[in-house]
C-alpha cells in the first residue's frame, strides 16, 4: 500500500490519537517488563527517534546465535521526528540487535527497507536514525560505546589487513619460491601478521569491559606455513584454527562474529571439496574436530557448535556427520537445544533403510478433503515422495528441476510422484499450491514439520526425497534429481 494521504483536521486527529495510543503503550510496557523480569532485574532501552523521512515502522529482533528469526517487538508507525522506546530484558544481554525501518522517504512513497544492526550491554541508548542513511554522520547514537569502539575498530582492522592480505596474494601466486623476493615476502607477512595479532591483543585488553571486547580475536589472522604444499598447509590450518578460541566464552554466542568464524572454518574444508562424496566426508571430519576441541570447554559452547553442526549436517543430508553426533549428544556435558531432533533423526537413518515397509500417508488436498495416500497399489512401479516447504528457496529449486524431469516420457514412465508440503498452515501452501501447478498431486501434512507424515518418515528439514517400490517398500533416499535420475536410469 502507498503512503496515506489526509486532510490537516483528520492529521490532527490522527496525531491526538496517536499520542495517547503510544502514552497508554508505555506505561504496558513498562509494567510488563517489571512483571516479566521483576523490579530487581536489568532492562535496558533502546529509544528510536526517526528523521529525515515521512514515516516509518521499526522492529527489533535479537540474533538469537543462528539468526534474526524472532522480533522482540515492533513499533507503531512513527512520523519524523517521532520515537518509540524498546525495552531489552537482561536474559537477551549483551547481544547483538537488528533495527529494520520499513519507510516511506516521502508522502505516497511504498514503504522500502533499511536495516542497522547494533550492539547493546550495558548502556542505554538514543539513536537519531534517517532510515535512508544508517551510516556515517547521519546515525546519531547517544549513550552508545560499544557500537562506536566496533566500528573505528574495523576500519582500522580494515586498513591492516589489506596490507598482509597483498603479501599473501605474492607468497600465493609468485611460481619462485626459492628467489630472495618471495623468503622476504614470506618473512614480512609473518612480521605483519604477529604486529596485526598483538594490536588485537591490546584493542581487547583496553576494552575488556564492553561486550564488544570480546569479539575482537576473532578477526586474528592465522599463521602459514608458505614453504608447505597446500594439502599440508590446509591440514595445519585445519587443526589450528581453533587455537585462539576460548571454549569457555558463552557470549559470543549471541554474536554473528561467532557464526562467521565457524563458517570461515567450514569454507576452510568446503574449498577441497570436488565432488558430494568428498564434500561429505571432509564436512563430517570438520565437525568431528570442532565438537571435540569444544567436549572441554562450557558446556553451552559445546552445545551451540553441536547444534550448528547438526544445522548443517541435516541440510545437506550428511547422515554420516549426523550419526558422528550421536556421541555428543549422549555426552551430559552437552548442552544441546537440539538433542530430541538429532535423536529422531538418527532413529530414522536406522530405521528408515532400503527394504522396509513404509506407512501410508494421510494428506489434505486445497479444499480441504483429507486422502489417503496408499503406497502398496498403483500401476507404476516407484512412487516418489518429496516434503518440501513453499517458502524453502532449495525446495524450490529442485521441485522445478523435477518438473523438467519429469516431462520426458522416459522418466515419467516409472513412477508417480506426490508433494507433500509442510507449511506452518495451509493458508500459506494454497496460493502457491495454485501458481506451482505441479503436474502431479501436491497435497499438505495437516501441522506441517510437526505433523503425523512427517514424524512418520522422521522428516525435520526440507527437502527430502523417498523412492517407494509398488510393494510400498522403500528403495531409495536420493538428495537431489541426478541422485534420482542414476538410480532410475542409472546415468552418471
Amino acid at each position: 500500500m502507498p503512503c496515506d494521504i489526509i486532510s490537516g483536521r483528520e492529521k490532527e486527529k490522527r496525531d491526538k490519537k496517536r499520542r495517547m495510543k503510544r502514552t497508554l503503550k508505555y506505561i504496558l510496557s513498562c509494567a510488563l517488563i517489571l512483571a516479566m523480569y521483576g523490579s530487581n532485574a536489568t532492562a535496558r532501552k533502546l529509544n528510536v527517534q526517526i528523521r529525515g523521512v515521512y514515516k516509518s515502522k521499526v522492529k527489533l529482533t535479537p540474533f538469537n546465535g543462528l539468526s534474526f528469526a524472532v522480533p522482540l517487538a515492533v513499533s507503531d508507525t512513527l512520523y519524523s521526528g517521532e520515537g518509540t522506546s524498546f525495552f531489552i530484558p537482561d536474559s537477551l544481554l549483551p547481544g547483538e540487535f537488528l533495527l529494520r525501518f520499513d519507510f516511506c522517504a516521502q508522502k505516497g512513497d511504498y514503504p522500502y527497507p533499511g536495516e542497522l544492526q547494533l550492539f547493546i550491554n550495558k548502556e542505554d541508548i538514543t539513536a537519531y536514525v534517517n532510515p535512508q542513511y544508517l551510516r556515517g554522520d547521519s546515525l546519531i547514537l547517544e549513550g552508545d560505546r560499544e557500537n562506536r569502539i566496533w566500528w573505528q575498530f574495523g576500519q582500522e582492522s580494515g586498513m591492516r589487513q589489506q596490507q598482509i592480505a597483498l603479501l599473501g596474494q605474492l607468497l600465493e601466486g609468485y611460481t619462485y619460491t626459492d628467489s630472495k623476493v618471495w623468503k622476504q615476502a614470506a618473512l614480512e607477512f609473518e612480521k605483519r601478521r604477529t604486529e596485526y595479532n598483538r594490536w588485537i591483543d591490546s584493542v581487547s585488553m583496553a576494552n575488556q569491559g564492553l561486550y564488544v571486547g570480546h569479539l575482537f580475536r576473532f578477526l586474528y589472522m592465522r599463521a602459514v606455513n608458505w614453504e608447505a604444499p597446500p594439502d599440508e598447509r590446509f591440514l595445519q590450518q585445519a587443526a589450528h584454527w581453533f587455537d585462539d578460541f576460548d571454549f569457555n566464552d558463552t557470549l559470543v554466542l549471541r554474536s554473528r562474529q561467532m557464526n562467521e568464524y565457524i563458517n570461515g572454518y567450514m569454507g576452510l574444508f568446503g574449498s577441497r571439496a570436488t565432488t558430494i562424496e568428498l564434500r561429505d566426508s571432509l564436512f563430517t571430519e570438520a565437525g568431528r574436530l570442532a565438537c571435540e576441541r569444544a567436549s572441554s570447554g562450557n558446556p553451552k559452547v559445546y552445545g551451540w557448535i553441536t547444534d550448528y553442526f547438526y544445522s548443517g549436517f541435516e541440510t545437506y543430508n550428511i547422515t554420516t556427520g549426523l550419526k558422528m553426533l550421536e556421541q555428543h549428544i549422549n555426552n551430559p556435558r552437552c548442552q544441546t537445544s537440539k538433542k530430541q531432533e538429532i535423536a529422531r533423526r538418527l532413529e530414522g537413518i536406522k530405521k528408515l533403510v532400503p527394504g522396509v515397509s513404509v506407512p501410508n500417508l494421510s494428506l489434505h488436498d486445497a479444499e480441504g478433503y483429507e486422502h489417503l495416500v496408499d503406497l502398496k497399489s498403483g500401476d507404476k512401479d516407484y512412487r516418489l515422495l518429496v516434503f518440501y516447504e513453499s517458502d524453502c528457496s532449495h525446495c524450490h529449486d529442485l521441485l522445478e528441476e523435477l518438473r523438467t524431469w519429469y516431462g520426458k516420457p522416459e522418466n515419467a514412465v516409472w513412477f508417480s510422484i506426490y508433494t507433500i508440503a509442510l507449511d506452518d498452515t495451509q493458508e500459506k501452501w494454497e496460493p502457491v499450491h495454485k501458481k506451482n501447478a505441479f503436474p502431479w498431486t501436491d497435497m499438505y501434512a495437516t501441522g506441517g514439520v510437526n505433523s503425523k507424515a512427517a514424524s512418520d518418515y522422521y522428516v525435520l528439514s526440507t527437502p527430502n526425497l523417498f523412492l517407494i517400490d509398488k510393494h510400498g517398500k522403500l528403495v531409495n533416499i536420493p538428495d537431489t534429481v541426478h541422485g534420482l535420475d542414476v538410480f532410475l536410469n542409472g546415468n552418471q
